[in-house]
């Protein structure tokens, strides 16, 4: 199948968010479906189709009769597809409609009550879109899953085997603990190839891990975020159950992973505001003595009720790092408000850190990047707001945006350095 189109392929001519190859493109899916057991075996498709169409429900609404609308060269991209080929995406989305899932088949609550059904009961396909109702049993839970695993459509797409979209989705929901459940592995089996999947060949633990575990694992390995390695639990001789042990690949590893005082700053920033991966490079790029003192300094002008609150903590401690500011012990004398500054020098100055906070972005793991276009989204109008393939106009208004909640309103001395740059620069 054809990769996903370049951002300047795009036929309405728009381009990915900082015209990035891989923009964050993570959807929350629901632990219920991760851990399911279809009654027959998906294919790539049919599996990639359930990602795109889940996604598509939690970002849209559906009609007043309970129908998402979705066009096919929208979800051709989403997946990976040849749009093209209509035939093979009509049987992939029929037979998709047929089959029965066992939901949350690991959960180990002896209150949890069995449930199946089919997941994407009724589909339709006219000219350019395709229309799917979604399970009346599962539609709250995948528009709004309490508990989930962030599934990234950009890993998704380079899978070219359905049993390993199927196992790192299983690896995902478990990332953040470094292993997953203990699965026996008949069940295991049959949430990854399907109940009746081809029974006979893999009756035998050692056909299962020959065929599908073992090319499944070196596939993920290559192509995904996860480094996975299969741990077998054994009765006797006889392999009983299975799990993976798990690695974040880029994970920072070396000195500030093993640094207990590294790991607790971490922790400090991430409660100030922060996200977590920007936290950890700042971790690595910085002295911990230079981010206490930053850290020092931006606590102690939150306690200074005479200089009123302090909105926007997290920015003011990027201020005191780029700054190098550094308080003297006690409470900062309150400091008379200098006057504002000509309107268009602010304005001049937010647009030079349109940059910056591309570069900021760009720097963030992609779960990070995702929330802060969901805070944009959340508060941005509906021609701004950012969509797979965001407008110029939406693109402009983030960054804005981004630059005012990263670093806050400009200071008195923010903007008189900005001056002088500006007027070095035209000397």
């Amino acid at each position: 199948m054809p990769s996903r189109k370049s951002p300047k392929e795009s036929p309405e001519g728009q381009i990915s968010l900082f015209a990035s190859p891989e923009t964050p493109d993570a959807f929350r899916k629901a632990v219920q479906i991760v851990h399911s057991k279809p009654k027959q075996p998906l294919t790539l498709l049919q599996r990639k189709l359930g990602n795109a169409w889940a996604k598509h429900a939690i970002e849209h609404n559906a009609d007043d009769l309970g129908w998402w609308t979705l066009r096919i060269k929208d979800l051709a991209l989403d997946v990976g597809f040849d749009s093209n080929n209509r035939q093979y995406l009509k049987e992939s989305a029929e037979a998709l409609m047929r089959i029965v899932f066992e939901w949350d088949v690991i959960a180990t609550s002896p209150k949890r009550p069995w449930k199946a059904s089919v997941m994407f009961p009724e589909v339709e396909i006219h000219a350019d879109v395709i229309r799917y109702q979604i399970s009346s049993q599962l539609r709250q839970l995948i528009v709004k899953p309490e508990i989930y695993a962030l599934i990234d459509m950009n890993v998704v797409r380079r899978f070219r085997r359905a049993s390993s979209l199927a196992i790192w989705e299983f690896c995902v929901r478990f990332e953040k603990i470094g292993h997953t459940a203990e699965v026996p592995w008949e069940d295991f089996r049959d949430m990854i190839l399907g109940e009746t999947a081809e029974a006979r060949t893999y009756q035998e633990y050692k056909y299962f891990k020959a065929k599908v575990l073992k090319p499944a694992i070196v596939e993920i390995n290559a192509a995904s975020n996860l480094s996975i390695e299969l741990v077998e639990t054994k009765v006797g001789k006889r392999v009983a159950a299975l799990r993976f042990q798990l690695v974040k690949k880029e994970t920072p590893q070396g000195e500030a992973a093993d640094d207990g005082r590294a790991l607790e700053m971490i922790g400090e920033l991430v409660r100030l505001g922060l996200m977590q991966s920007e936290a950890r490079r700042l971790v690595k790029a910085h002295a911990l003595d230079e981010l206490q003192a930053a850290l020092d300094y931006t606590r102690r002008r939150m306690a200074d009720t005479r200089a009123g609150k302090l909105d926007n903590p997290a920015a003011y401690f990027r201020h005191a790092v780029q700054h190098r500011y550094a308080m003297p012990d006690g409470v900062a004398e309150a400091r008379p408000a200098p006057p504002v500054p000509r309107l268009d020098l602010r304005e001049a100055w937010l647009a030079g850190q349109h940059g910056e906070a591309e570069r900021y972005f760009k720097e963030l793991d992609p779960e990070d990047q995702s929330a802060l276009m969901e805070r944009y989204n959340a508060q941005a109008v509906a021609a701004l707001r950012l969509k797979k393939k965001p407008t110029k106009a939406a693109e402009t208004a983030f960054r804005r945006w981004l630059v005012m909640d990263t670093w806050g309103e400009p200071s008195a001395q923010d903007l008189l350095e900005f001056a002088g740059r500006m007027l070095a620069a035209r000397g």
